[in-house]
């Protein structure tokens, strides 16, 4: 059976999770599925889909109306001269820019995250053919006016394969000196990432733990420049030199994650509501190697690990520091963690399971 002719227009073009769920997307799909790719800026996500092959065009885009609108006309031209059947739009910009083109093909918003939520997001369902929520947490603001469209696919990833004492070695090489228990947060420096939550606690988990070692493990946010010189400007302050750790960016994540005791995943809402996880990655990466997750029970975690991971109300810091210490405490009830975390991950969420359920969307928005 033939592919359905598809359009993909990416919000952005940073190296994030909507970037990564579209990466695992068209790696999977044969070349009839794909029809184009369009991003609305200019960034590491497009050098990385054109070096893998995939033809890939740049409608530069910013979030002032009259950028949005010129786009949608561009978007418009290029969708008539390409001649998709459905257009995919990956984000909230994308799934604007492609409900104002003037044009009949049907658009399928994927909702990865709760940005903009509100009257403007209804606007824009109301415009879309199908709205896909990556977690139904992300739909909720859509309400029962919508919910002919509302379908959730969660985000899905390959089996992973990783030696855990392998993983703790390249920690350690990492670090550059001994690990003796490690908790890792895994995300780019940006405010509502949580990476504060870590280092209010990190002298009484320290006390308890004495062998602690906090890792961060991510990049800059460019809309969040001087953030990594705050937060280490704070780790001085606070004495904790020798307990928190700055990776950067790194492109083996994964196997640094498969070599700690603990995720954590405290992200934080900030004032414009923005910050709940849709249905974070490293989540899914970290059930998938066997590292126990603890975090904040907000947005689309408590749907991702289920009994599989250790969660507190939003901004709980006590409750944070007890889950983290028992956990460290209990090697048994990280290795039945662990153990689930592994299963839920194959039975619930794999990419063949995601995947297949967006080529049924595309055939039937097709038909």
């Amino acid at each position: 059976m033939t592919g359905v002719p598809v359009a993909f227009v990416s919000s952005h073009a940073r190296l994030g999770g909507a970037e990564l769920y579209l990466t695992n997307l068209l790696g999977r799909l044969e070349s009839d599925w794909i029809r184009d790719v369009v991003c609305l800026e200019e960034g590491p996500f497009a050098d990385q889909l054109r070096a893998g092959g995939v033809p890939t065009t740049v409608i530069a885009t910013s979030a002032r109306p009259p950028a949005i609108l010129a786009s949608a006309l561009r978007l418009a031209r290029r969708l008539r001269t390409t001649r998709p059947a459905v257009v995919h739009a990956n984000g909230v910009k994308a799934a604007l820019v492609a409900a104002l083109a003037p044009s009949r093909v049907p658009v399928v918003w994927v909702k990865h995250d709760f940005s903009w939520d509100g009257p403007l997001a209804r606007f824009i369902a109301g415009r879309c053919e199908r709205v896909i929520g990556v977690s139904a947490a992300v739909l909720d603001t859509l309400g029962s006016s919508e919910s002919r469209k509302l379908e959730v696919i969660h985000n899905g990833i390959s089996p992973s394969h990783h030696d855990r004492a392998a993983g703790r070695r390249l920690l350690e090489d990492a670090v550059g000196a001994p690990v003796g228990e490690a908790v890792l947060l895994v995300g780019r420096l940006d405010p509502v990432k949580g990476h504060r939550e870590l280092l209010s606690v990190a002298h009484e988990l320290r006390e308890r733990r004495p062998a602690l070692r906090i890792v961060f493990v991510g990049g800059e946010d460019p809309s969040h420049r001087g953030y990594e010189v705050e937060l280490r400007r704070e780790v001085r302050d606070r004495g904790l030199e020798n307990v928190v750790t700055f990776l950067g960016h790194r492109e083996d994540a994964v196997a640094l994650i498969s070599g700690c005791e603990v995720l954590a995943i405290t992200t934080v809402v900030d004032e414009r509501g923005f910050g709940r996880e849709g249905f974070p990655y490293a989540g899914l990466e970290a059930m998938a190697v066997g590292t126990p997750v603890v975090g904040y029970a907000q947005g689309g975690l408590p749907e991702l690990v289920g009994p599989c991971g250790r969660l507190t109300p939003p901004d709980a810091r006590p409750a944070l520091v007890e889950e983290i210490a028992f956990l460290l405490e209990e090697d048994g009830l990280r290795q039945d963690l662990a153990a689930c975390g592994r299963e839920r991950v194959a039975r619930e969420f794999s990419l063949d399971r995601m995947v297949d359920a967006m080529q049924k969307v595309y055939r039937e928005l097709a038909t």
